[in-house]
């Protein structure tokens, strides 16, 4: 087909999502041609199909160079995910303690991708800025598709205008077909630029997975969930408080949802955040979502996860799922007692909720409240779980089309034989081919220099 509306667009098949234990690992489409990023770097490998020939070249330095050490704390079988005392008890924040409060909000969408998933992030980018981009131009075109058609039907349903200015009717005609024709080539390259996402998920990854997603179902059925927006020490002596901290929190909802960025067929655990983005976990990775521009994605081995219960002095009204472990005074001694000095001071019930804190070395920090510690409690086992039934390993392939033509040989350095395959150079451009030891005496093109390649014999 012959583009003549917007010739240049990057046509994206479908991605490819795998989760086992050894790793995630992401390709699109099903070409020859693959790029492998893994340890040591970006690697390119082209084939011919039916020949045995391929050759493999380095595309970049070492992405993931260097140790890469897991930073959550796994939860051990037999042992509980929380400590059995609770911490000491918070307080809501009032204005008079805003000045001493800390924000607790994530770094920027640039900072918090993980190394090991920055090219995956960049695909993702790639193929939503141009799919945005062709969605904003359909839109445009479907307006003038309409108004073009109204203009060239006004007058085709007539009988005078078409008739007595011909040239005219044919020019509203003529920007009629072209306007459809705009609206049917830019709807075939939206078509084109969409990454429709399948995950395959292994049999010892989908069953921690779909616990995971089963045990964040049951957590959002707490009566009420928060997110902290900011705390910071109390001033126990001028505040006349026993509570530890001050917190200011906002209610929000958890769900399970889809974010359009990966268009998969499924739900997933998705937390709503009031001071920053939301948060999405699919198999292998999270996806933070800033804005609809603005996006990270972060390896589970570089999330820490924090769990605690802790005590807090709910001036609101306790939540009819938690439990109330005391009573305190709104204006309260060191000792805990009443201070009598305050008239109508009133007692405050003490409710243990559930605290979770998600923390990376690029910058994620996000801090929920839950009604029901006990479902949060249930849900970090279950997350602890799926993240140990993969590595931190990550491979992306991306597959294209190749061609190979013929041309005149240049002579090649001689090959040597690792397993079945021979590998060797080619002398004129130096560029490393490797190709299996059935492709010896067959003919292709150098991808360094364009000359043709005869496949040497192998060494005895």
């Amino acid at each position: 087909m012959t583009w003549r509306f917007r010739q240049s667009f990057k046509i994206l098949p479908g991605l490819k999502l795998n989760l086992s234990k050894t790793g995630l690992s992401a390709s699109i489409g099903g070409a020859p041609f693959t790029v492998n990023l893994g340890p040591k770097g970006l690697y390119g490998t082209a084939s011919i199909p039916g020949t045995g020939i391929q050759f493999r070249q380095r595309l970049t330095g070492d992405l993931l160079a260097g140790p890469h050490r897991d930073s959550y704390e796994p939860t051990q079988l037999g042992k509980p995910a929380l400590p059995q005392s609770p911490l000491p008890p918070a307080l809501p924040a009032t204005d008079s303690c805003a000045p001493i409060l800390e924000e607790i909000r994530s770094a920027s969408t640039e900072l918090l991708t993980s190394d090991s998933l920055k090219e995956l992030k960049h695909l993702i980018q790639t193929a939503y800025e141009e799919h945005e981009e062709i969605n904003s131009q359909l839109s445009k075109a479907m307006q003038e598709d309409a108004r073009a058609t109204r203009r060239f039907k006004s007058w085709d349903n007539g009988f005078i205008f078409k008739k007595l200015f011909k040239n005219s009717f044919e020019i509203r005609r003529t920007e009629a077909e072209i306007a459809s024709a705009r609206v049917s080539e830019l709807g075939e390259q939206l078509r084109l630029t969409t990454i429709a996402t399948q995950i395959d998920l292994a049999s010892e990854q989908a069953e921690p997975f779909y616990r995971l997603r089963d045990d964040f179902t049951a957590l959002t059925e707490c009566t009420a969930i928060w997110d902290v927006k900011a705390e910071g020490a109390t001033d126990t002596f001028r505040q006349r408080t026993t509570a530890s901290k001050v917190v200011s929190r906002e209610k929000v909802g958890f769900l399970l949802g889809r974010c359009d960025l990966i268009l998969w067929d499924q739900n997933v655990p998705h937390f709503k955040n009031a001071n920053g983005g939301d948060v999405f976990l699919y198999p292998g990775f999270i996806l933070y979502r800033a804005s609809r521009t603005a996006f990270s994605v972060i390896d589970f081995h570089d999330v820490k996860l924090i769990a605690t219960f802790t005590k807090f002095h709910e001036e609101t009204g306790v939540p009819n799922d938690s439990k109330i472990v005391g009573q305190t005074w709104a204006k309260a001694n060191k000792d805990g007692t009443r201070d009598k000095r305050f008239a109508g001071n009133y007692q405050i019930p003490i409710a243990v909720y559930g605290e979770l804190t998600l923390k990376s070395d690029t910058g994620l920090w996000e801090k929920y409240l839950f009604s029901n510690p006990e479902k949060m409690e249930r849900f970090v086992k279950s997350w602890h779980v799926f993240v140990a039934s993969f590595d931190h390993q990550i491979s992306l392939r991306f597959n294209q089309e190749t061609a190979a033509s013929a041309g005149d040989s240049p002579p090649v350095e001689p090959p040597s034989l690792v397993g079945t395959d021979v590998h060797f150079k080619c002398h004129l451009c130096g560029q490393p081919i490797e190709v299996n030891s059935e492709a010896v005496g067959q003919e292709f093109l150098c991808p360094g220099c364009g000359e043709k390649i005869i496949v040497p014999e192998i060494p005895v």
